[in-house]
């Protein structure tokens, strides 16, 4: 199994995933709507489980996340903590994310990272106040310069809209390091990022077409979801 090194999110793109935090929940959260008699599923729902996407497990590893549904912030100063200060991006005024969730996954059965090392693959998902601080904040981590959102700006491996689309807007990027896809669909924005295994050539190639494909499909479980 790939491991997960315990870096910030600056160095994600480089260096592979980070593997730090405090906070953790075992709460599906899940809260009647006593207006329709319904049930209103809460973000962690939103987090798959063992095979919730066919053929990812959760990784066991990650010790911060181990036992749990996802590890969860619900203030800017617990965000902090959890991903080694770097959550600044996602709290920039006016954007107030109600919850921060994060959680790693592994596959060993893709034919473009085979075993024993597999694949690893990063979820973050925010719920937000409303759709439009969702649909905001998409935006505004394209505005300004010098982030890991805007590093390939201008280049060839710029963002991209995927196809199909994931959720109400989306965009993909290969970023030397692993596929990128940011999404958002009603109040929520979340992040996939899906590393292949290490190894030598041919069998290590980060933009493999098979892993873009499963990145989306990762994404699209998510999103059909929300």
């Amino acid at each position: 199994m790939i491991r997960f090194s315990s870096l910030p999110v600056c160095a994600i793109l480089t260096t592979g995933l980070l593997a730090c935090g405090s906070n953790t929940t075992t709460s599906t959260g899940s809260t009647p709507d006593a207006a329709n008699g319904t049930t209103v599923k809460s973000a962690l729902d939103l987090v798959p489980l063992d095979n919730g996407v066919s053929g990812w497990l959760v990784d066991t590893s990650t010790t911060k996340t181990k036992g749990a549904r996802a590890a969860s912030a619900s203030s800017e100063a617990e965000a902090v903590g959890l991903i080694d200060g770097s959550a600044a991006p996602y709290y920039r005024a006016p954007y107030t994310p109600k919850m921060f969730l994060w959680q790693n996954f592994t596959n060993d059965t893709l034919p473009a990272a085979p075993p024993p090392l597999g694949a690893a693959l990063m979820l973050y998902i925010l719920e937000m106040p409303s759709e439009e601080q969702a649909k905001g904040l998409y935006a505004e981590l394209l505005n300004g310069s010098g982030t890991d959102y805007t590093r390939l700006a201008g280049t060839d491996k710029d963002w991209q809209p995927p196809s199909p689309l994931v959720g109400k807007d989306s965009r993909i990027q290969d970023t030397g390091a692993q596929w990128w896809i940011n999404f958002y669909k009603g109040v929520y924005y979340a992040e996939v990022m899906l590393f292949p295994s290490y190894g030598p050539e041919p069998e290590y190639v980060t933009s493999h077409p098979d892993l873009k494909k499963e990145a989306l499909r990762f994404a699209q479980a998510i999103a059909s979801g929300m």
